[in-house]
């Protein structure tokens, strides 16, 4: 290991991620506007948010409770950043964009530690740089780059564990920092809980494996210490539901287990979904959701988690480094995850939850492809009597290079496109424009409108939004009126029960004040 290597690393990866700067100028979509409104209201000492994206706990006024859904770590990162570089899109991405560089030494770093093979992991740091359909995550408000790194430290720690035949007693710190990093994991993402019971089984593993360890004492104080580290850190999201939702977790997190479509994530009233619903309405959806899963979360695990050109290299690694056990941690988790996310919850995985979940293997994932590309060389050296060095720089350039390519196009397509404003913020342009026509009628921001994504519209214009439900027309009348809902957005993508009733239902009780070219029909409130 070389200390050039790591600055080296460090600093180019900085410069290329900076990239970012200057093709996102916005969150882009639905998750980033909601961590980066988040992390503002934080910054400025709020708890809530004049938005309402889903009715899943029951919302009844505006502003609304922060993170009733999404837990809030990728919010408290991004505001400390705004705290420190200002309340604005880039300042919410400075710290983010430090970290996101520091991922190229830290993947250098642990390969080095795990292959002690230089080549390895300098081509582990390079992929980490050049990272495919991540690099465009990295640097907005996201749990991307946080799980990076805290599910590789959890790996990690796991493996100190079980690798040390010391007592438990003298383990303590390790358990200590394994529930730390439980926490914050379980702070990123809800699938993050997922840790707190990989955790468990690690130090029960640990101590049923380890013969002089049969005090009670000693397996109680472990887990206590490694319960409490996680307590730590999820006290305070405790604590914040007990007052928000007086329970611990809120009620999004339960109701959404019986979501049997995915437009039910916006239906209304939430208290529809239970068991008996999901049965009658999910059940006889469920093969196919399924199917649809397996399908598309594979097509994830194959062209974002393995880069597609990383797939024989990842074979080769993974049969390199079968006993490894810190690897092994790391697949055990994936091959957990994939299975949630696609026959638990076959809605959310392929929608991204198993990209989002999944990128807490990602540093394994990078070295073991690494040094599947070393096993390769190895091989043609033994068989085509290849020549180390020069196999190196030819293999190793190229393979970066096909990366990199596989970025760019990655990367042209979602973010730059071929319009004026760029893909990445174009919906933004669209959502300053219904502002435009709606300020003709109100400029009070707090006058709400109702549309698709009132998180977008809301970062774009600061009016108070929420979403429109999937329900029927007289709830949808219901919560038109709770909400107090000046103004109503409709475009070509309606909830699955809109129908021609509530149409009617509008043109009854509103009043069509625009239908024309951006495609969308604007209703206004007379009252």
């Amino acid at each position: 290991m070389k200390r050039f290597d790591l600055i080296f690393l460090y600093l180019f990866s900085l410069l290329f991620l900076s990239i970012n700067l200057f093709f996102q100028k916005a969150p882009g979509y639905m998750d980033s506007e909601y961590y980066y409104l988040g992390g503002r209201q934080l910054s400025d000492g709020e708890v809530s948010l004049p938005v309402i994206w889903n009715y899943l706990d029951d919302p009844e006024t505006l502003p609304h409770p922060l993170f009733s859904y999404w837990m809030p770590l990728a919010s408290i990162v991004s505001g400390i950043s705004m705290t420190i570089f200002g309340s604005t899109f880039n300042g919410s991405r400075i710290v983010l964009l430090l970290l996101a560089a520091g991922l190229a030494p830290f993947t250098y770093y642990v390969g080095y530690k795990i292959t002690a093979n230089r080549f390895a992991s300098i081509i582990a740091g390079s992929i980490a740089i050049f990272s495919g359909y991540y690099f465009k995550l990295l640097t907005i408000p996201e749990t991307v780059v946080i799980s990076i790194y805290l599910g590789a430290i959890f790996f990690i720690f796991a493996e100190k564990i079980l690798l040390n035949s010391d007592l438990p007693k003298n383990q303590f710190i390790k358990i200590f920092i394994l529930g730390i990093v439980s926490g914050l994991l379980h702070l990123s993402r809800v699938d993050g809980i997922i840790f707190l019971l990989l955790g468990i089984f690690v130090i029960f593993y640990y101590l049923i494996t380890n013969k002089t360890n049969l005090k009670l004492t000693l397996w109680f104080s472990s887990f206590l210490v490694f319960v409490a580290a996680y307590s730590l850190i999820m006290s305070w999201w405790f604590f914040n539901n007990l007052n928000s939702f007086h329970s611990i977790f809120s009620p999004a997190s339960s109701r959404a287990m019986w979501i049997a479509t995915y437009d039910d994530t916006f239906i209304y009233p939430a208290s529809q979904l239970s068991p008996g619903y999901w049965i009658q309405n999910g059940l006889a959806l469920r093969a196919t959701q399924i199917l649809e899963a397996i399908k598309l979360n594979f097509g994830t695990l194959l062209g974002v988690q393995l880069l597609i050109v990383g797939l024989p290299l990842f074979i080769v690694g993974i049969k390199r480094n079968f006993r490894n056990l810190l690897l092994r941690i790391g697949i055990i988790h994936l091959l957990l995850i994939f299975f949630i996310m696609t026959f638990i919850f076959p809605l959310a995985g392929p929608r991204g939850g198993f990209l989002h979940a999944s990128s807490a293997n990602q540093v394994i994932l990078w070295i073991i492809i690494a040094d599947g590309l070393q096993g390769f060389l190895e091989w043609g050296i033994r068989k085509r009597n290849w020549k180390l060095q020069r196999s190196q720089k030819m293999f190793g350039s190229g393979f970066i290079l096909i990366i990199l390519i596989f970025t760019f196009i990655i990367y042209k397509n979602d973010v730059i496109g071929d319009g004026e404003f760029g893909k990445w913020q174009r919906d933004y342009q669209k959502y300053e424009n219904i502002e435009a026509i709606i300020s003709e009628y109100s400029v009070d921001k707090q006058d709400v409108i109702m549309i698709n994504n009132p998180l977008g519209y809301h970062y774009s214009t600061e009016r108070w939004s929420v979403v429109m439900p999937n329900s029927d027309p007289e709830k949808l009348m219901e919560l038109v009126k709770i909400l107090n809902v000046k103004f109503i957005v409709l475009d070509q993508n309606l909830p699955e029960k809109f129908g021609q009733g509530h149409f009617d239902v509008l043109n009854e009780k509103y009043s069509l004040i625009y239908d024309g070219p951006l495609d969308i029909k604007i209703y206004e409130n007379p009252q």
